[in-house]
């Protein structure tokens, strides 16, 4: 028996700077200040752009779009070949021409002039290199060079925008190779360099940074995750919004399945069909298949046949199936309504989550192993990312996505490259502190590190993550 619950979504919380009454009336009363700002987190698989009152330091409105680049591949290094292949002039113009659209529409939707003068930028090396027009080639391989390095400074025009040609745009830094600009700003913003305390932050997006801060020397390193997380890949996967399952539990009692699905705009979403699953659901998915035994501690999804052989109960086995090329579990049945589809998890989907997970895993195990300390030895464990925000902590734990912390908790801070990037586009003083402190860290490359394959495999497991992972 399937159940389905409707589940209010409450969008990602953006940053709002308000500032003091003392500096508002100054800036008030200086005829130069310009209106709005725009905070800009570009990223593989989501572009995020926040609008701001230069005046107030208030919030006006957030969009969050995919990236339209995605149909040049997934992964950073799918858009870098194709730039190689001679589309890196489109895809500039692509970001470009979105980013353009995405403010203009904020604008439109709240009824304010498009008086955007200024525009602060982060995202990954690769996707800054695009935006900027500027030659990806030495981040396609070791020791992945970037064409710039340090902060960049420009105008609309020079970028080709048509809409904002005389906008100010700063790009923040990025720390190197594939740590980008995104790292840097999540770096600054959860404070992530205390000398007083050892931090793991991990920033989880198609391509995951991790930061560790050793009572104030930094190491950064970053892994291919993949955009599982973010609903590409994924059979039936779709970004967080309407008809998205968020949510799953499956009774091993009884077997009945339990689907939280994100309603509609009215809240009721009696009449919203279920569309796809998002990354929360697909997680919690992934852990329930785990504890009723459909899903075998390597990844494995059992055939009905096998299922049936190890005593899972008959009613969920007979929702397992195959194509002709893998088997799946049918989590929602259409029931043949019109416009409806089956909502499937394949032995595909389930091979992604674990090549984002064992990267994840490895990649903060070596720096750990880098520093000779454990997960015991953390004071704090920090997650960012959209997708960390709205997660079932319990159910990410469970296969080893976020260690089992016995001393701590884990803090979910969202979005922080893209507060990050509001804080710098608002605050002189942050942007300043900001250079300060990325250009003490020191870059790890995990295809230098002998053990990162091997911690790598290990990860692949679907089990706990201990302190004492090897």
């Amino acid at each position: 028996m399937v159940i389905v619950q409707r589940n209010a979504y409450i969008g990602e919380k953006r940053a709002e700077y308000i500032y003091d009454d003392e500096k508002k009336k100054s800036l008030s009363d200086n005829e130069s200040v310009n209106r709005y700002g725009a905070a800009i987190d570009i990223g593989t698989t989501t572009v995020v752009v926040s609008l701001y009152d230069m005046i107030s330091g208030k919030l006006i409105d957030s969009k969050s779009e995919t990236n339209s680049q995605v149909s040049y591949g997934g992964d950073v290094m799918m858009r870098i070949m194709h730039c190689g292949m001679g589309k890196s002039e489109l895809l500039h113009e692509m970001i470009i021409s979105q980013i353009e659209e995405m403010i203009s529409d904020i604008c439109k939707k709240n009824d304010t002039d498009e008086n955007v003068s200024n525009m602060l930028v982060v995202g990954n090396t690769t996707m800054c290199h695009i935006f900027l027009g500027k030659d990806v080639s030495g981040l396609s391989g070791a020791p992945f060079k970037p064409s710039y390095t340090g902060r960049i400074e420009c105008t609309g025009e020079s970028l080709g925008m048509k809409k904002f040609p005389d906008a100010v745009i700063k790009v923040l830094p990025g720390i190197a190779g594939h740590v980008g600009a995104d790292a840097a700003s999540f770096l600054m913003e959860e404070k992530i360099y205390g000398e007083d305390k050892i931090q793991l932050g991990i920033d989880i997006g198609t391509n995951a940074e991790m930061i560790l801060n050793n009572h104030g020397k930094i190491y950064v390193c970053s892994a291919a995750a993949g955009p599982a997380f973010e609903g590409k890949g994924i059979k039936c996967g779709k970004r967080a919004g309407t008809g998205a399952i968020n949510s799953v539990k499956i009774s091993k009692a009884n077997g009945n399945i339990v689907l939280g699905v994100i309603a509609g705009a009215n809240g009721s979403g009696h009449d919203d069909k279920v569309t796809g699953i998002c990354g929360s659901g697909l997680v919690d998915a992934i852990s329930e298949l785990l504890k009723v035994g459909i899903i075998q501690s390597d990844g494995y999804l059992l055939s009905r046949d096998e299922a049936k052989r190890v005593g899972i109960r008959e009613d969920l086995a007979e929702r397992i199936d195959s194509d002709g090329e893998e088997n799946y579990f049918l989590l929602y049945s259409s029931d043949r309504i019109v416009g409806q589809k089956d909502i499937v998890i394949t032995q595909k989907d389930i091979r992604n989550v674990q090549l984002a997970k064992a990267a994840i895993q490895a990649g903060a195990e070596c720096l750990m192993e880098e520093n000779k300390i454990t997960l015991n030895d953390l004071d704090e464990f920090i997650i960012g990312g959209v997708f960390g925000k709205f997660l079932n902590q319990s159910s990410a734990v469970n296969f080893g996505l976020f260690p089992k912390l016995n001393n701590i908790k884990i803090t979910f801070c969202g979005n922080a490259a893209g507060n990050g990037a509001a804080h710098a586009l608002l605050d002189e003083e942050f942007d300043k502190l900001f250079e300060n402190h990325i250009s003490k860290a020191i870059h790890i490359e995990l295809a230098d590190k002998k053990s990162f394959q091997s911690k790598f495999m290990n990860a692949m497991e679907l089990k706990s993550w201990y302190y004492n992972s090897n």
